[in-house]
C-alpha cells in the first residue's frame, strides 16, 4: 500500500464484499425458514411469511450485486494474493477524505438495500382480512380471505429512499474513482 487512503479503500472493498456475502447467507436462511413455516404451519400468519420472503429476496438480490461488483474491483486491482507493482494505483485523496467518502458510499449502499427490500415487498403486500359470511340457520362464521394490495404510500417512500441511497453511493463512487490515476499520469503531471 502506497498510503493510508489505499488501506481505507481495501477495507471498504472487503467490508462491502463481506456485507454482500452475509446478506446472501441470511437471506437464504430466512427464505428457507419461511418455506418451512409455510409447509409446517404452526399458527404462522401467511401474510407475514410472504412479506418476509419478499424482503429476503430483495436482500438476496442486493447482496449478490454488492459482492459481485466490489469483488470485481478487488480482483481487478489485484488486492488479493500477490500484487503486481506495475498495476499499482495511487490516489490523490488524503486519509480523512477517503474515510469520509468510503463511509458515505457504505451508508448509501445500506440505505439502498433496506429501501429496496421495502420497495419490493410493498408491491405485493398481502393481508389476510376477516370477513363475516352469513351461514344457514342464523349462524355467523368468520372466514379468512386473502387480499393482495399494493401499498402505494410505502412504495413511494422506499423509492425516494432508494434514490437518495443511490445518489449518495454514485457521488462517493465517482469521487473516489476520479481520485485514482495510473502512476504514469501522476509522473507526467509532476514534470
Amino acid at each position: 500500500m502506497k498510503n493510508k487512503a489505499e488501506i481505507v479503500r481495501s477495507v471498504y472493498l472487503y467490508l462491502i464484499a463481506l456485507t454482500g456475502i452475509l446478506m446472501v447467507v441470511f437471506s437464504i436462511i430466512s427464505i428457507s425458514n419461511s418455506l418451512l413455516n409455510f409447509f409446517f404451519r404452526e399458527g404462522e400468519d401467511l401474510s407475514w411469511l410472504l412479506n418476509l420472503t419478499l424482503r429476503s429476496v430483495a436482500f438476496l438480490i442486493s447482496g449478490i450485486f454488492f459482492f459481485a461488483f466490489h469483488w470485481g474491483f478487488i480482483v481487478k486491482e489485484k488486492r488479493i494474493g500477490k500484487r503486481s507493482e506495475n498495476s499499482e494505483l495511487e490516489t490523490r485523496m488524503n486519509l480523512f477524505e477517503s474515510i469520509f467518502f468510503y463511509a458515505l458510499s457504505y451508508a448509501g449502499l445500506m440505505i439502498f438495500a433496506f429501501s429496496f427490500s421495502g420497495f419490493l415487498s410493498n408491491f405485493a403486500y398481502v393481508q389476510y382480512l376477516e370477513k363475516t359470511v352469513p351461514m344457514p340457520e342464523d349462524m355467523t362464521n368468520y372466514v379468512q380471505q386473502t387480499q393482495l394490495t399494493v401499498n402505494i404510500k410505502y412504495i413511494i417512500q422506499n423509492l425516494i429512499a432508494m434514490i437518495i441511497g443511490a445518489v449518495l453511493w454514485v457521488i462517493s463512487f465517482i469521487h473516489t474513482q476520479r481520485s485514482y490515476t495510473k502512476e504514469d499520469s501522476i509522473e507526467e503531471n509532476k514534470q
